[in-house]
């Protein structure tokens, strides 16, 4: 086996004269020849272009996994602050995603935040980071679940400052910050609240808008969506089906998952699914 280092490519091509039809060319202007080729470069505009000139569909590459930039003065006191069940949908029709979510210096992060960008990422990409996501702090708890809890506690409590009683477990900090965008005193108690109020925090809870502003700056998304078209690989082998001899595994392909491990899971499998079918050929 040879281990050529600190050796760049700069161009792939085809010669139909040669048994080992796949020729390398290197920095040095050399070339190598082989009979198989794997090509495993990640998120690789440049390799794209390669294999666009070969015969392969590319699929636009986009930023997949990214922190939202929100510039909203409701959150921007309160980085640090997490709620571990939370659920954020793009709007107008977006699918909304659930798990925790972070406050950050610049806006959101978080498994749902990250989750909601690999899912949406076409969409955000189309509108250039400039959108509109509602947030319900609560997970799935609906707004008329909230009422009702909100409409005991005033019952079983109602001496209790509101301030000083967070409720649904989430911190102190971000409950006081609700109340104040609801307008609702801090020196109020539970038996004092109207109506009218409760509604507010509702919304301010439940059905938050916040205006997104851009994304994470450029190289610090996590994975990439788009690459070679699904469609060109034979998944059981991952030889093309363009070009005979030609094997593709990790984020070359349009694939992308969400945060858990599946984009490392992804380049293992598909790197092992090729080299066995190399070794067998």
């Amino acid at each position: 086996v040879k281990i050529y280092l600190d050796n760049p490519i700069t161009a792939i091509y085809i010669d139909k004269s040669n048994q080992k039809k796949f020729c390398l060319v290197d920095e040095k202007e050399e070339k190598h020849f082989f009979d198989k080729l794997l090509v495993a470069t990640g998120s690789n505009r440049k390799v794209w272009g390669w294999l666009e000139a070969l015969g392969h569909t590319i699929e636009k590459p986009l930023p997949s996994l990214f922190t939202l930039h929100i510039p909203d003065s409701r959150i921007k006191d309160l980085p640090g602050l997490s709620v571990p069940n939370a659920e954020i949908r793009l709007l107008p029709k977006g699918k909304p995603q659930q798990g925790p979510i972070l406050i950050t210096h610049w806006g959101l992060s978080g498994p749902a935040v990250l989750r909601l960008s690999a899912w949406e990422a076409k969409s955000f990409a189309e509108c250039d980071y400039k959108a509109k996501v509602k947030v319900n702090w609560l997970g799935q708890i609906t707004g008329e679940e909230f009422i009702s809890r909100i409409t005991a506690i005033k019952q079983e409590t109602p001496a209790k400052k509101i301030s000083a009683n967070p409720q649904f477990g989430l911190a102190s900090r971000l409950w006081e910050s609700f109340l104040r965008n609801a307008n609702i005193s801090s020196e109020k108690r539970w038996s004092e609240i109207s109506n009218a109020e409760i509604n507010r925090l509702r919304d301010e809870i439940c059905s938050s808008i916040y205006e997104v502003d851009g994304k994470s700056i450029f190289k610090e998304e996590f994975v990439t969506c788009g690459g070679v078209n699904r469609k060109e690989i034979d998944f059981r082998t991952m030889e093309s089906k363009i070009i005979p001899g030609m094997y593709f595994a990790g984020e070359v392909i349009d694939i992308d998952g969400i945060t858990g491990g599946f984009n490392f899971q992804n380049a293992w499998t598909t790197s092992w699914i090729a080299a066995e079918a190399i070794a067998v050929d």
